[in-house]
């Protein structure tokens, strides 16, 4: 299992456990009939052939490296193209997974409307949700953190550079400035690759059961 794949199901792992049914039990999520739009399969297969696209270039990295070269040496276009796939498919996942709460959220019982609600306000307003006792149900550093609230602001307002090293780098909403090399930035597209995935499997699990194994079938990229 590569290190991807590890991550990837750590995160899945996660989600089912702690997310999820908390959404579930505290009546958070509705059902949505339109809930698989019928491009949403189209869009996840393109990127699940730019991931291919990361694989190959991965590979071509690890080649380098194993033969005792180090990373100054490597085609640098390579790597610059690579860290470019990278936030490109991380950013098709969190559209996905934005359209996902947007839409399967019931926003009025977190206190917002339809009115295009951003990714992180959403976020916040469920880590701010209480239960029938009055208690919180999310963490909210927590909450944000595994929704990786920051990565997403920064890919939807494009507000990344590459440093010196060429690596991917922006300034975190408190001002901090992160730099991410090429295996953090694959594992950061494994956590909301990951997101995007239960979320798919638990709710049509959870309110399509009869369809969900001719969907696995039909849309094995948008299933794990």
């Amino acid at each position: 299992m590569t290190d991807y794949e590890e991550y990837l199901k750590a995160s899945i792992i996660k989600f089912e456990r702690e997310i999820f049914p908390i959404l579930i039990n505290n009546d958070l999520i509705i059902k949505n009939p339109e809930f698989l739009h019928h491009s949403l399969p189209k869009i996840a297969y393109r990127l699940e052939m730019q991931k291919a696209s990361i694989e190959s270039k991965i590979c071509l990295l690890h080649t380098h490296i194993d033969n005792g070269n180090n990373l100054e040496s490597f085609d640098g276009m390579i790597l610059t193209d690579l860290t470019f796939v990278l936030t490109q498919t991380m950013f098709g996942y969190f559209q996905i997974f934005t359209s996902y709460l947007v839409d399967c959220i019931d926003l009025s019982k977190i206190k917002m409307s339809k009115n295009d609600p951003k990714f992180a306000q959403v976020v916040k307003q469920l880590s701010e949700f209480r239960n029938h006792d009055g208690g919180l149900v999310f963490h909210h550093d927590g909450l944000r953190k595994f929704f990786n609230v920051d990565m997403s602001h920064t890919l939807e307002h494009d507000l990344w550079w590459l440093n010196e090293n060429l690596e991917f780098t922006f300034e975190e909403l408190d001002g901090t400035v992160v730099s991410f090399n090429i295996g953090e930035l694959q594992g950061e597209l494994a956590g909301i690759n990951a997101i995007v995935l239960a979320f798919t499997k638990n709710y049509v699990k959870t309110f399509d059961s009869m369809n969900y194994d001719g969907m696995k079938r039909n849309y094995p990229q948008l299933f794990r």
